[in-house]
């Protein structure tokens, strides 16, 4: 018999049950590959990860991430709930200002850069989604964390040579939604190739219902994984688009807030001059309560090398408890 916890966290908000779920099973050594499976299909949110003792040297953990029916390379919200959740155990110990850790994934070794405050500034607002909030923290690790940063790299974008078309009518939107937005159908490649879907309005956004079976079967003949249909026309005054993620290839349709989408996103609108800024707010999901916000940062040199900042904070929402006996998932 094994006993675990489960930490639910939502990642890119501090509003608990808003934002991106993950689970997380931080203590996750001696689970198989089969037991992960079951778990996460169990747990059925569109990640779960699983962190255990890193196989290399420069490496603080590995992190494993499963969907319902499959393992993946990566996943930027389940990074930034598995980080979450390491600092809240105080298995992560941070400094004062910028601690800087490495994970190692399927995808390779990723830097995650922790801002923390133990003495915050009075211009720190606890419990906000602006670039300069923070939320409290307990325990070994007392104070003011104010974002958890992942670097990501974007290895190539290309033309889409999807009819506009075709889009529209899988989307089930007018097809002047996306003549009018005057931006290119493109696809980004950050370890995941993403489809760039720029429309005129929110309203149009937030009301969607895209065929899902009809957009699988697109995706699987063009090589695409996930669809990124955002607009310029935001719900927050800080926040640069407003998005929606597709991602029916992976046997979840909708996700939430992806990290990894919107470091593909930020460089988009750079390269086509929406925007000169080196930090963004973007705001993603489909209930206006409960957006995501998630931060987009980037530096000329990093820009350069093909490289982007995402990230913001989390808040645990749930905690369970797992047993495993004789190929038996117990989830309390």
């Amino acid at each position: 018999m094994i006993n675990l916890t489960v930490h639910q966290v939502d990642a890119f908000t501090t509003k608990p049950f808003s934002g991106n779920p993950a689970a997380v099973i931080t203590e996750a050594d001696g689970l198989t590959d089969e037991m992960m499976q079951m778990i996460a299909k169990e747990m059925y949110l569109s990640e779960t990860t699983f962190v255990t003792a890193s196989e290399t040297e420069d490496s603080s953990f590995r992190i494993r991430f499963y969907t319902p029916s499959e393992e993946i390379g990566m996943s930027g919200h389940a990074i930034i709930a598995s980080c979450y959740a390491l600092i809240v155990e105080g298995r992560i110990l941070i400094n004062e200002d910028i601690t800087r850790v490495y994970m190692e994934t399927n995808y390779g070794k990723l830097p995650v850069d922790i801002h923390f405050r133990k003495n915050p500034s009075p211009d720190i607002t606890v419990g906000g989604t602006g670039p300069i909030s923070g939320i409290a923290i307990t325990g070994v690790n007392s104070g003011i964390l104010e974002k958890i940063m992942i670097l990501q790299k974007i290895s190539r974008s290309r033309p889409s040579d999807i009819p506009v078309a075709r889009i529209v009518n899988i989307l089930g939107i007018d097809e002047r939604e996306i003549t009018e937005a005057c931006l290119p159908l493109e696809i980004v490649s950050t370890g995941i190739e993403t489809l760039m879907i720029p429309i005129c309005k929110k309203e149009t956004l937030i009301n969607m219902n895209p065929d899902l079976i009809k957009l699988n079967l697109l995706n699987n003949q063009f090589g695409i994984e996930s669809n990124h249909v955002f607009t310029l026309d935001t719900f927050s005054e800080d926040c640069i688009t407003y998005s929606r993620n597709f991602i029916p290839s992976i046997g979840m349709w909708e996700d939430p807030a992806s990290g990894t989408s919107s470091a593909g996103l930020g460089m988009y609108l750079l390269r086509h001059g929406t925007t000169t800024s080196g930090s963004m707010i973007m705001e993603q999901g489909n209930e206006i309560d409960s957006l995501a916000k998630i931060l987009v940062e980037i530096n000329d040199a990093e820009r350069e090398a093909g490289s982007i900042w995402i990230g913001g904070l989390a808040v645990t929402s749930i905690m369970r408890s797992i047993t495993i006996e004789q190929d038996e998932v117990t989830i309390a």
